[in-house]
């Protein structure tokens, strides 16, 4: 992936993977109690240690939404909790941990079992599509990430990787977005609004500094002449007659 597409850095992907061990309790109410339907279901496995690797597994499918293979790490707090919900010792899952084979297969168990699917790339479609409506009203790579998991996790899709996916997504959607909305901004304007506009980067003859960077600049305390500085502004501002008809 191209690094212009990585938003995060190492340890704020972390973040969003990992489960964290102060967990709220409201988390743990959510995503890590069990039904009687989950513990029948966990019951079905005869040993302690796969009893307790499944249990994990359909928990970390909940919160965060990975794989007990990409979260890898389980708080003991958490790890605990989960444990004493269905009698076991939580040591045992060291012995999970070492069996690949029986994780695929508690993994497949749980998508018969509880709905749970695979990202696609008809996924990738529709979460891109999500992101970029949510991209034209905020921006915020935070608020996009969040939005693109939450929209995932709705639908019990196993969230894919986090730098080549879903980072890759939002970085895409907000691209569109930008070019859509200067797209619309740019067809609203006149000819001689965009003049106006160009305006902003030329110097001030008497001053050595652009239109923009006069306007950017912050007031200052609060005075009669700070004041008049906002009232100018707001003239010149009122001068380029810069609105924009939204139904063009």
């Amino acid at each position: 992936m191209a690094r212009g597409k990585e938003l995060l850095t190492p340890d704020e992907r972390l973040e969003y993977i990992r489960i964290k061990p102060n967990i709220s309790e409201w988390e743990l109410a959510t995503y890590y109690t069990f039904t009687d339907h989950d513990i029948d279901v966990i019951n079905r496995h005869r040993r302690d240690h796969n009893k307790l690797g499944f249990a994990v597994q359909l928990c970390t499918l909940r919160h965060p939404g990975w794989s007990f293979a990409d979260v890898k790490e389980i708080p003991a707090p958490v790890l605990l909790y989960i444990a004493k919900q269905i009698h076991v010792d939580p040591e045992v899952l060291s012995l999970y941990a070492q069996r690949e084979p029986t994780r695929r297969e508690h993994m497949e168990e749980i998508r018969q079992e509880y709905g749970y699917r695979n990202f696609s790339i008809r996924d990738y479609r529709s979460c891109s599509q999500h992101l970029l409506s949510c991209a034209q009203e905020n921006e915020n790579t935070t608020f996009l990430i969040t939005s693109a998991i939450d929209f995932l996790r709705k639908q019990k899709i196993i969230l894919p990787a986090m730098q080549r996916t879903i980072e890759r997504m939002v970085w895409e959607s907000r691209n569109r977005a930008e070019k859509r909305i200067f797209k619309f901004l740019n067809n609203s304007l006149t000819e001689w609004q965009k003049e106006k506009l160009d305006s902003l980067i030329d110097l001030f003859e008497e001053k050595d500094k652009t239109p923009l960077a006069w306007l950017r600049e912050m007031p200052g305390q609060s005075s009669p002449e700070a004041f008049l500085k906002i009232i100018k502004k707001l003239e010149y501002l009122r001068e380029l007659k810069l609105s924009i008809n939204i139904n063009a």
